[in-house]
């Protein structure tokens, strides 16, 4: 999956509100060799776009009764060309509505989700953009 060698390790910051799940994605990036940082709060999230500087955005879109999108909004103002895949087990905006809603929506996996769809769907994300960084 992740094989970066010396290279630094991408930075995954994980919103998921269910404690197992979060547990499960984190486990599963960090032994695929990613940098994660598992929050289960929108707050908790936007806080950690201050100073964890992530690579790409795994966001659940229902966090209680609210939405992650203010997630992924701040996040494309700090930086732009952050991707972000969201996981969702709702019926919100089942006919693809979701990619206008942010500019940097990649992927939407729904739940629920095998961990080897969702590592390659992350190696594919950030391989994309480390090769974008490179160029």
């Amino acid at each position: 999956m992740c094989d970066k060698g010396n290279a630094v390790a991408v930075k995954v910051l994980l919103l998921e509100d269910d404690a197992g799940v979060r547990f499960t994605f984190s486990m599963a990036l960090q032994d695929a060799g990613y940098d994660v940082r598992p929050v289960s709060s929108c707050a908790e999230a936007i806080a950690a776009l201050a100073d964890f500087e992530p690579g790409i955005l795994i966001l659940d879109l229902k966090i209680g009764e609210e939405t992650s999108l203010p997630v992924a909004d701040y996040a494309a103002l700090l930086r732009p060309d952050i991707p972000v895949v969201y996981i969702t087990g709702s019926r919100l905006f089942t006919g693809g509505e979701l990619f206008g809603l942010s500019r940097n929506i990649r992927w939407v996996l729904h739940k629920p989700v095998n961990l080897t769809d969702l590592l390659s769907m992350v190696d594919y994300v950030t391989s994309k953009a480390v090769s974008a960084e490179a160029s």
